[in-house]
């Protein structure tokens, strides 16, 4: 019998200009065929974070400590490789991102966390896009923006372990800026207990925050992750 259950959590708590950051921890356990249990977790706090250049740090370092960790939780010897790009090699303003990948490992198949940070000007197709949601932004386009994001995913070899994504991002254009960001779990095989823990950690998160955040985002996932010709949620 195998089974086991990937947790990594944070506050990625979503506002017009703020944004709410809690604990961020990184959870596996894995029951092997002996029925022998391995526990192993980790656990990174972070504080409020203000301007273009703390929310890069933090991202960056927070991409570092998830790669260490969950390298160590593989227990394979394999780490995750590096590979940083530059958006445009020519102009080292627009920005940059590296991503790290894990394959083959002993319990993680394939896994990526990632890091981008960016800069540009808005197109005319995406700042229609983006004020037809009711935000505050030229539909002509032309306006100067920045963007940073960390976002991974972890494939897990055994199919009782959940597939992980989660990400937090920034975006900001004409002085205004939106926090944004989720975590989910996608289960092979739909273990309850996972998805009662998965959330109990949310609701601890948002809870220290205010106690409406969490039904309210939880309420926002539920209609995001709905597959209406499927009439079934994912993950």
């Amino acid at each position: 019998l195998q089974a086991g259950w990937l947790h990594v959590s944070g506050v990625l708590a979503a506002g017009m200009l703020a944004v709410v950051w809690g604990a961020h921890w990184l959870h596996l356990q894995a029951v092997r065929r002996t029925h022998h249990c391995e526990l192993l977790h980790c656990a990174a706090t972070a504080g409020a974070v203000d301007g273009d250049a703390e929310f890069a740090a933090f991202i960056n370092k927070l991409q570092t400590t998830i790669c260490d960790e969950v390298a160590a939780m593989d227990g394979s010897g394999r780490t995750f490789g590096v590979d940083r790009w530059e958006r445009d090699p020519s102009n080292p303003a627009a920005g940059y991102g590296v991503t790290r990948v894990l394959e083959d490992g002993n319990l993680i198949e394939k896994g990526a966390v990632n890091v981008s940070i960016i800069q540009g000007v808005l197109t005319p197709q995406r700042a229609q896009s983006m004020s037809s949601r009711g935000r505050s932004i030229n539909p002509a386009g032309g306006d100067p923006y920045k963007a940073a994001a960390l976002s991974l995913v972890l494939h897990p070899r055994s199919p009782l372990i959940p597939t992980l994504r989660a990400d937090v991002r920034v975006f900001e254009v004409a002085g205004a800026k939106w926090y944004g960001g989720g975590c989910d779990l996608t289960p092979v095989y739909l273990n309850e207990e996972d998805a009662c823990e998965f959330h109990a950690h949310w609701k601890e998160v948002c809870d220290a925050h205010h106690p409406d955040y969490y039904p309210q985002f939880k309420k926002w996932c539920d209609e995001y992750f709905y597959i209406p010709a499927r009439k079934e949620h994912r993950g």
